[in-house]
């Protein structure tokens, strides 16, 4: 457990090192048709692959008083710090960002609020699968799709609040990541480490010939997410299976350090993406400028981030109000 736990936290350094080099091309309008691709490949499949997973290894809602008071710990840990620095960089008109917010979430946090919706479905699923159900697993796939169902539906209708359009495509990864962890056992008996390190391989080279082939990046209609979806999936399941491959060593250890603190990264990061570029210069990426602005960028932006989160890590409410963490 210790190993697997280690793994985990691993996956979750890298995906956030992803996402902060992927903003640092973005913010600084630098994106490539290659490296870009591959880091919007992972990334943020990966930290839904990643809480599926526990989701779906975890203890399971048993009662209402037990639903409420998982619920109750989610609303802090992701609802606060999603409304707290809306609030904290909209201070002058709130509730016109609020509004926005609710309709588009990419505008805000998108992350925490969607994890927090698909928490809230599984939570609502393993709840009705122990009253109604006796336990059946069955009741609870079938509220489960049900709900995926309905976000499906109000996405080809076109409504706009919680933005669904952004709920579909996540939904695949924490859905196929909750029934593994679910059935760890079973799917390591049918599919053995063996099996699973070729299969990984021919899969991560498809991925690296679609990044090269294909627009992973720009979503033109439901067959291109299909594609994206399917090069997530083997991007994603490559780098899984490497890194539970990876023997414990240094650098593992400073990566499954790193993913601790993920959240407090997230949601403060890309504001310092372009601090060393405050007149919006454009850079050619690969070339040895770009290279070495990118790389100044990242470094910059990541000791002012790390400074940040010492600071307010030991400031109490703003911990709990910026990072939904009670103080240690």
């Amino acid at each position: 457990m210790k190993e697997r736990n280690e793994s985990l936290d691993c996956l979750k350094g890298i995906a956030i090192l992803l996402v902060m080099f992927g903003h640092v091309q973005v913010h600084n309008h630098m994106t490539d048709p290659y490296l870009y691709d591959v880091i919007k490949s992972i990334q943020m499949p990966l930290f839904f692959l990643v809480s599926g997973y526990l989701a779906g290894k975890g203890t399971k809602i048993q009662s209402v008083e037990q639903f409420s008071v998982r619920m109750k710990k989610r609303a802090v840990a992701y609802l606060l710090p999603f409304f707290s620095w809306l609030v904290v960089q909209h201070l002058t008109y709130v509730p016109r960002a609020l509004k926005t917010v609710l309709f588009q979430l990419d505008y805000g946090l998108w992350f925490l609020m969607t994890l927090f919706l698909f928490t809230l479905l599984a939570y609502v699923a393993q709840l009705l699968q122990n009253l109604w159900g006796r336990g059946k697993e069955m009741v609870f796939w079938v509220i489960w799709f049900l709900g995926c169902g309905g976000i499906l539906a109000a996405y080809l209708a076109g409504v706009m609040f919680l933005s669904p359009s952004i709920l579909v495509i996540y939904l695949p990864y924490y859905t196929v990541a909750y029934f593994v962890g679910m059935h760890e056992e079973s799917v390591e008996k049918h599919a053995p480490v063996r099996l699973q390190r070729w299969t990984a391989w021919i899969g991560g080279i498809v991925f690296l010939m679609m990044v090269v082939k294909l627009d992973l990046v720009t979503v033109t209609g439901i067959v291109m997410l299909g594609v994206q979806t399917i090069a997530s999936f083997l991007g994603c399941f490559w780098l899984i299976r490497i890194v539970l491959d990876w023997k414990d060593c240094r650098a593992k250890q400073k990566l499954a350090q790193l993913g601790l603190y993920t959240l407090e990264i997230y949601v403060l990061h890309y504001q310092f993406a372009k601090v060393l570029n405050p007149d919006g210069m454009v850079y050619t990426f690969w070339s040895a400028e770009g290279l070495l602005y990118a790389s100044a960028a990242f470094v910059v932006m990541s000791a002012i981030t790390a400074v940040l989160i010492y600071i307010i890590d030991h400031a109490g409410i703003l911990r709990l109000f910026l990072f939904g963490k009670y103080k240690k």
